[in-house]
């Protein structure tokens, strides 16, 4: 019988403290938290950096030269190189700005191609209608997640206080990606399923939208005071699936399958970059809006049509 494969972790192997650059290390985390990035970011950069410290322990940061992070660099998989490249470029260049380097030696690094991204397979509408469906409160959430475009984060941490049916609009702010808060509005389709879970499920300002059974499945006890774990959110997702007899995806492809509804409708793309929360545009239309080439020529012809 075979050994099973633990994957390395950086962060649980202390010789990266050890290191001569890890002073660097900690002065540059601190730099990040003081600019507010998302703890998920802090800890995929730390990560990266750990790695390199442990790789290199005697380096002071002014030894590193491009060569080293060259072969620092083929220890990851290709499709992983460029987002490492990017920790450690914003690691050098802080060093490199606080004059704790005379040169940074990224620069001298080669430009990594950018891997296509894969096909995602969206959501049909028939699908969509399926998982909409559901018995409430189930059915509402899932229309949450397809026309507001939250990310999973952002769904557990979304309490009602932040929903303003009034003014038709949903603060995300709790879980939302890099910190960046933005306002999406409850578009037509989302205002009735929404009014209807806030009143019918009686959920006060404090509550959070997703609910939690303690005790397991089987309980008729439902908890909204705190957020619902990940691990508790994959299981009502997964059980939310089943009964709808759909295809398994995973929840993320619902902000794909609602930022491609949108589009389809004529959306513009840079209104829907701040609707998803983007920082870039290329984001939205590389990797969010997965329209047809028979639906681009059929958008082509309505608009030879306007020409006539």
């Amino acid at each position: 019988m075979s050994a099973a494969v633990v994957e390395y972790d950086p962060l649980q192997d202390v010789r990266h403290l050890r290191a001569r650059s890890a002073r660097e290390l900690a002065d540059w985390k601190a730099w990040l938290e003081v600019e507010e990035k998302a703890p998920r970011t802090l800890d995929a950069y730390e990560r990266t950096i750990a790695a390199l410290l442990v790789m290199f322990p005697r380096h002071e940061i002014g030894d590193f030269t491009d060569g080293d992070l060259l072969h620092f660099l083929t220890t990851f998989p290709k499709k992983s190189r460029r987002i490492r490249k990017a920790h450690i470029a914003s690691f050098f260049s802080w060093a490199r700005k606080t004059r704790r380097i005379a040169s940074n030696p990224v620069e001298l690094l080669p430009t990594i191609k950018r891997h296509p991204q894969p096909v995602i397979d969206i959501f049909t509408p028939t699908e969509q209608a399926a998982l909409e469906g559901l018995a409430s409160p189930d059915g509402n959430l899932m229309s949450l997640l397809f026309w507001a475009g939250l990310r999973k984060l952002e769904a557990i941490n979304l309490r009602s206080k932040r929903i303003d049916l009034d003014n038709r609009l949903i603060i995300v702010r709790e879980g939302a990606k890099g910190s960046r808060d933005r306002v999406v509005p409850i578009v037509k389709p989302l205002r009735v399923p929404l009014a209807e879970l806030l009143l019918l499920e009686g959920i006060d300002d404090e509550d959070y939208l997703w609910y939690d059974k303690p005790g397991g499945g089987w309980s008729t006890t439902v908890r909204r005071s705190k957020p619902i774990a990940e691990t508790s959110f994959g299981r009502w997702w997964t059980r939310c699936i089943e009964t709808a007899d759909v295809d398994y995806r995973k929840p993320h492809t619902c902000r794909h399958t609602c930022a491609t509804n949108l589009r389809r409708m004529g959306y513009e793309l840079d209104r829907l970059k701040r609707f998803l929360g983007h920082s870039s545009i290329s984001i939205t239309e590389g990797l969010y809006v997965h329209t047809t080439v028979s639906e681009d020529a059929d958008r082509l012809d309505m608009l030879f049509e306007v020409q006539a």
